[in-house]
C-alpha cells in the first residue's frame, strides 16, 4: 500500500509542468519564510531539491546571499545516512546520490547534526497530521534519531497531501507542513 500510494502520487507530481511547479514552489517558499520556527532557526538544514520537488535553490541562494548560515545534505548510501554541510557558495553543489546536488565533503564542513534546529524536509506523501513518505530509504527517520528537537518543515504540493496514511514505528511526523494553498501545524 506504502509503494503504490507514493508510486501513484510521485506520478501526479511529475505530471506538473515546469511553469506550475515554480508558481506553487514560489508560494510555498514566500509561506515557509515568515514561519517563526523558519525565522528564528540559527543553523537550518534545507534539502536541496531535484526532479519535480518543491523548488528550494532559490531560497538556498538567498540565505547565503544575505549571509545566513545553512547547511545542506550530503548522502551516504552505503551507510544509508545523511550528513548535514554547511555551504558558502551554492555553485560548489556537485551531483550526488540519484543526481541530487550535493555539497563536496573535501572542501565544506561537516556540521553536528544536534546543532541544526530546523530541517526542510522533501517527501513523496504527507498527511494532516503531520504524516510523512519519504522515497523509501529511511534517511530523513535516521537522521531525525540524531537531532529529535529540530523543527521539521515539510515542503509539498497540495496534491501530495492526503487525509490519512499508515505510519510505521520508525516513520517521523514533520511539525508544520508547507503548502501552496496553507500551512499544516501539528505543534498546536
Amino acid at each position: 500500500m506504502t509503494v503504490d500510494i507514493r508510486k501513484e502520487i510521485l506520478s501526479k507530481r511529475d505530471e506538473l509542468s515546469v511553469d506550475e511547479i515554480s508558481e506553487k514552489s514560489h508560494i510555498i517558499i514566500d509561506a515557509l519564510k515568515i514561519l517563526p520556527e523558519f525565522i528564528n532557526s540559527v543553523l537550518p538544514m534545507i534539502y536541496v531539491s531535484f526532479r519535480s520537488e518543491v523548488f528550494t535553490h532559490d531560497l538556498i541562494k538567498e540565505r547565503l546571499k544575505n549571509n545566513l548560515n545553512v547547511t545542506v545534505p550530503l548522502t551516504i548510501s552505503r551507510e544509508k545516512r545523511l550528513v548535514p554541510y554547511k555551504i558558502n557558495d551554492f555553485s560548489s553543489l556537485k551531483k550526488g546520490y540519484y543526481g541530487i546536488p550535493e555539497p563536496d565533503s573535501v572542501s565544506e564542513k561537516a556540521v553536528n547534526p544536534a546543532d541544526i534546529d530546523c530541517v526542510i524536509v522533501p517527501g513523496s506523501v504527507f498527511d494532516r497530521r503531520g504524516g510523512r513518505y519519504g522515497y523509501g530509504g529511511g534517511f530523513y527517520d535516521r537522521f531525525f534519531g540524531e537531532r529529535p528537537k529540530a523543527v521539521k518543515i515539510g515542503l509539498a504540493f497540495e496534491l501530495q497531501v492526503q487525509d490519512f496514511i499508515s505510519l510505521k514505528d520508525h516513520d517521523v511526523k514533520m511539525d508544520i507542513i508547507v503548502i501552496e494553498n496553507g500551512i499544516i501545524n501539528t505543534l498546536n
